[in-house]
């Protein structure tokens, strides 16, 4: 094993979690350290008070020649302020040293590479961050016991105060990011541009607990590497209630711990790039399918498709379909809009749906699912659910009412049995999935596998609860039980997935740019190349808001 030098300080973070605190405690006390600095953030609720006692506990069972500094906050800072507080102490006491918070379970290991690594990096400025956490599913990069990355993993790690001492909780660099344009500049984060833009916004201007967002800044800015190491040195384990939901999907999450018997340094100092896209795809969901490009290998294999003796008819029926539910009629806007599709598409036939005529048509056709139509607490839920019926009775191609037609799609649909049109990618990255599949574009033959699949997964969830009322539509009916359904499809060959660039160029911000005159070249030229364009107007959101806004007059009134 590798050998801990004990001069190497070790900062201790606790913020509640004692049975955590007990483990990783133990593993600080084999290497018996010269120096321990134990941090925590103020209890704000009397019945906390036990928790924060354990750092009493933990200071007073250092049973070796140990120097120990305790950092109880005065006022209850929360994690968002308590741990980078917490850090900034430790690294005006300390030149460098160890970094572990109560749910970091560290390899005996752990301590020796990490006090390695900050001795023969201290004065190179190259590197900026060493991680005890590997996230390659046994994948072994480079030909050393390291490699070198331009992502910086914070689940426990180690670090210098050259680097931390441009740390600043107000500090904004978003707006270097847009004129510096630091993101193009390395190859595998240009990928994830608009999810950092995304994390940026309430980074700075909501000031939320992403402090570890902006230390990976300073290194990417700096243009900094981080060590890490082949072996996962770092388990996660004990993660407070209140964060659980996140944690228990994470994708790095349960890997077990690895010991690294040997030290071996790597010949080149330069980023592992085939280890960064793994790990950012492993951490962000998204597939080389999400990636740019996607739409030209769309066209490609439609243009090669036409060949002599191709059968190239159009399988899916010459309908279109579209619902609103209002008897007197969408508005003018939404009417504009709707009429793209009958200049566009002159060979098909329309048909309007109102209320009535959909309610017919489950009396006619569908009989069996008129109670669960009938019992879903939103008509979102409803326009949602009847459209896959429409398709998987009658086929033909359904769009939203705010979905407007550019160009003829027939040339996207020809010898295909099923199309459903992607949401843009922005939208998926800030979901954290590959893709999702929207329902406000489709097209389908009639009896359709996979749209069978859909209305016996809607069927068998029932009304189900979420607690925020716009998930509960989004996972019960609308996109993301559409990616689930999908994921479980055995026969994905038979589903074709329009590219978002194709059918849905524009993200809701660029939407709203547009409707206030703000249009850019770059939204001109996705417009240019789409074949349709989706305006997110979004009529079902009210029925939500609506109904949070009534609870939230209720508890005032109850008050």
């Amino acid at each position: 094993m590798i050998t801990y030098h004990t001069n190497t300080p070790i900062l201790f973070l606790v913020t509640g979690m004692s049975n955590a605190s007990v483990q990783v405690f133990s593993q600080i006390r084999k290497m018996k350290p010269d120096k321990l600095y134990i941090a925590a953030d103020d209890p704000v609720q009397p019945g906390e008070k036990a928790m924060y006692e354990k750092i009493d506990e933990i200071a007073s069972s250092v049973d070796w020649d140990c120097k120990v500094f305790t950092y109880p906050m005065d006022r209850n800072a929360g994690r968002t302020q308590a741990i980078p507080m917490a850090i900034t102490w430790f690294f005006e006491n300390e030149p460098e040293g160890i970094i572990l918070e109560e749910e970091c379970l560290p390899a005996d290991s752990f301590f020796g590479f990490c006090s390695s690594m900050l001795e023969k990096y201290r004065n190179d400025e190259r590197i900026g961050h060493i991680s005890g956490s590997n996230f390659q599913q046994g994948t072994v990069r480079g030909d050393g016991s390291y490699y070198f990355s331009t992502h910086t993993h914070i689940w426990g790690w180690a670090g210098w105060r050259r680097v931390w001492k441009d740390f600043d909780m107000n500090m904004e660099p978003k707006y270097l990011f847009e004129k510096l344009k630091i993101l193009e500049q390395v190859s595998t984060l240009t990928r994830i541009k608009d999810y950092w833009n995304y994390k940026l916004e309430p980074l700075f201007y909501e000031k939320s607990n992403y402090w570890r967002f902006q230390y990976s800044y300073l290194n990417i800015y700096n243009n900094r590497l981080s060590v890490v190491p082949n072996s996962n040195l770092i388990a996660h384990i004990g993660y407070p209630k209140k964060i659980m939901h996140y944690v228990k999907d994470h994708p790095f999450a349960g890997i077990p711990l690895t010991e690294m018997d040997e030290l071996v340094h790597p010949s080149m100092v330069v980023a592992d790039m085939d280890a960064d896209v793994h790990s950012m795809n492993s951490e962000l969901k998204i597939t080389t399918f999400g990636f740019y490009g996607k739409e030209f290998l769309f066209v490609k294999n439609q243009l090669m498709g036409v060949v002599p003796g191709k059968d190239k008819h159009m399988k899916i029926p010459k309908i279109i379909h579209q619902i609103y539910f209002d008897m007197a009629g969408p508005p003018a806007h939404l009417s504009s809009i709707s009429q793209s599709w009958k200049e566009k598409q002159p060979e098909w036939e329309y048909r309007f749906w109102n209320k009535q005529a959909v309610e017919q048509f489950l009396e006619s056709d569908f009989q069996e699912y008129r109670p669960l139509y009938d019992s879903f607490p939103y008509d979102v839920q409803r326009w949602d659910f009847v459209r896959y019926l429409i398709l998987y009775r009658l086929g033909g191609l359904y769009a939203d009412m705010d979905y407007e037609c550019v160009e003829s799609l027939d040339p996207l649909l020809w010898n295909h049995s099923c199309c459903m049109g992607l949401e843009p990618e922005k939208n998926a990255i800030r979901n954290q999935k590959p893709f999702i599949i929207g329902n406000a574009l489709m097209a389908s033959v009639p009896g359709h596998d996979f749209l069978h699949c859909i209305i016996k997964d809607i069927a068998a969830s029932g009304l189900q609860n979420y607690e925020h009322k716009a998930t509960q539509v989004i996972e019960t009916t609308g996109p993301f039980m559409l990616n689930r359904v999908y994921e479980a499809c055995e026969r994905k060959e038979d589903i074709t997935l329009l590219p978002a660039e194709l059918v849905a160029p524009l993200t809701m911000h660029e939407v709203g740019m547009i409707l206030r005159g703000q249009e850019t070249q770059e939204i001109e030229d996705k417009v240019e190349k789409a074949f349709a364009i989706h305006y997110f107007l979004g009529s079902w959101v009210p029925q939500t808001s609506e109904e949070r806004r009534v609870k939230s007059e209720e508890r005032k009134t109850k008050r």
